[in-house]
């Protein structure tokens, strides 16, 4: 049994509850059908989903997807949209992370301290420096002149 899809079954059904109260012959509309309709096919669905084969990842998106190994068997798909772990790229100062840039390079900077770090600290170094070097200069780069 898939447990994943029985939170939105949960929500399906008490969608499907709401209309089963207020719906009567007399005065359902086409949109309300529809609606109802639209509401058993998806309950049809998830719970198809729900008997079939457990999900490896714990995610609704990707049930059977890739599994992170750092993460404990979570979702390596979705491992970009979750919020990062308290204390991790935010607490690593900016300047230590740019050094280890210089010295060593990006990808043992990323070893070290996270992709999360490494492009904050390449962002923040890289701010101010976004003016033309001379011989790139374009007309309309220039200054104005007062």
């Amino acid at each position: 049994m898939n447990r994943t899809p029985l939170p939105a079954l949960v929500n399906v059904l008490c969608t499907l509850g709401s209309y089963g109260a207020r719906l009567t012959p007399a005065d359902a509309t086409p949109e309300q059908l529809r609606i109802v309709a639209n509401a058993v096919n998806e309950a049809r669905r998830l719970l198809a989903a729900a008997n079939g084969p457990a999900s490896t990842t714990g995610c609704s998106e990707h049930p059977n997807g890739p599994v992170d190994p750092t993460e404990g068997g979570a979702c390596l798909l979705c491992r970009n949209r979750r919020p990062p772990a308290a204390g991790t790229a935010a607490a690593v100062p900016v300047e230590d992370v740019v050094q280890a840039l210089a010295d060593l390079g990006e990808q043992e900077a990323v070893r070290r301290f996270g992709a999360r770090a490494v492009a904050r600290a390449t962002a923040t170094a890289g701010r101010g420096t976004h003016k033309h070097s001379p011989h790139t200069r374009r007309a309309h780069d220039e200054e104005p002149t007062r």
